[in-house]
């Protein structure tokens, strides 16, 4: 099954901000693995900019070059937290 490369991106840029709190766009360059046909720069941040619509990533301002785990992802990794410690009272 093909992977489709603005799906690489949105996948790579939530664990990214995720692990490392926040990144650029040489980060995420780096770590996406598309050795054929790689994402342009302007797909890269056309994806970026849709995850901050949805909240998922944001900036510190609309031109900031740094981005970190929006709203909605920090809701997501709140409640996994709770999640994990329920279990382990278990």
């Amino acid at each position: 099954m093909t992977e489709h490369r603005a799906t690489k991106v949105v996948l790579t840029a939530i664990l990214l901000a995720r692990d490392k709190g926040k990144f650029r766009l040489p980060d995420l360059k780096k770590r996406l693995h598309v050795p054929e046909n790689p994402p342009s720069d302007s797909t890269i941040r056309q994806v970026l900019r849709q995850l901050e619509e949805s909240k998922w990533l944001e900036r510190d301002h609309p031109e900031g070059r740094i981005w970190y785990a929006g709203e909605k992802l920090e809701e997501l990794l709140v409640e996994k937290e709770v999640d994990a410690s329920r279990e382990d009272v278990d």
